[in-house]
């Protein structure tokens, strides 16, 4: 994770928001506090869980995976659930549950010796409908409705309910709906970048691609930025010029208006322009 994305990731997100992502993934709880960015100081070469809540009745610990669980994944969330357990103040029992892409709903059970056994358990997103998730939210923004924060966390995890090269194929659609996203709240704003940085980080193979989703995605423009004012400069990084016209080339096949694009990735138009026609779409 990049220091910046690291130490903010979940920073700002309120507790009713974090109980909506609960409520979608099954569970419940009276009382929800974030508590991601206090423990990741314990040892943040390795421990590094992806969020962490203080619910009522539980720490719980949250992992989003995109291949199938094993022993080395099962090591490592024990190391969480025993790190977290040992720094808790507030005398609760310590669960791990895993947001897979890869795998349906079930308990694992990973024996570390011959009396103990460590439980988690798989919450499954195959039964997300994305495609629906989706056209919800066109629906309200087409009668100038705002999408509610059931909706906005919903369509984060759109790319997740999906397998294989159709994960990045929904990051694309989703950026594309969160361009025209108006007044979110910051709570929705941070929980809902999370989501989709964490996605983008774990499936998005491409370092260059990845850091610009990401900037694309928290309206940090930084390497768009970059292009537009060293566009015509010499010693022009080519590797940046590239992966831009890759984005706004994958923009361009989700049917994204040019106008926008140019206005969300700074861009000029005619560049975009050159770039539509230079594909034929």
């Amino acid at each position: 994770m990049a220091e910046f994305q690291e130490d903010m990731l979940f920073k700002n997100v309120a507790d009713e928001d974090a109980s909506v992502l609960l409520e979608i993934i099954g569970k419940k709880s009276r009382r929800t506090k974030v508590w991601t960015k206090e423990l990741r100081h314990i040892d943040p070469t390795y421990y590094k869980p992806d969020l962490i809540l203080d619910l009522y009745g539980e720490n719980l610990l949250l992992e989003f995976q995109s291949s199938r669980v094993d022993d080395e994944f099962s090591r490592r969330g024990h190391s969480y659930a025993a790190i977290t357990d040992q720094n808790k103040k507030n005398g609760k029992e310590v669960n791990l549950a895993v947001l897979s892409t890869a795998e349906d709903s079930k308990i694992i059970e990973y024996r570390y010796n011959n009396l103990n056994v460590f439980r988690y358990e798989i919450i499954g997103l195959e039964n997300l409908d994305g495609d629906k998730i989706i056209n919800n939210v066109k629906i309200k923004l087409k009668n100038n409705e705002m999408p509610n924060g059931k909706d906005i966390i919903l369509l984060s995890l759109v790319p997740l309910s999906k397998k294989g090269k159709n994960i990045v194929e929904y990051i694309y659609k989703v950026i594309r709906i969160f361009f025209k996203l108006k007044n979110l709240t910051l709570s929705q704003k941070d929980l809902a970048f999370g989501i989709m940085w964490l996605t983008t980080d774990k499936f998005v193979n491409d370092t260059l691609e990845r850091n610009i989703i990401c900037d694309l995605f928290g309206g940090r423009m930084s390497l768009i930025q970059e292009y537009g004012e060293n566009k015509y400069n010499n010693g022009r990084d080519d590797g940046i010029e590239q992966g831009i016209e890759k984005i706004i080339l994958n923009l361009l096949k989700s049917n994204e208006n040019p106008e926008d694009i140019a206005e969300k990735t700074e861009v000029p138009l005619e560049k975009i322009i050159e770039i539509k026609n230079k594909n034929k779409l």
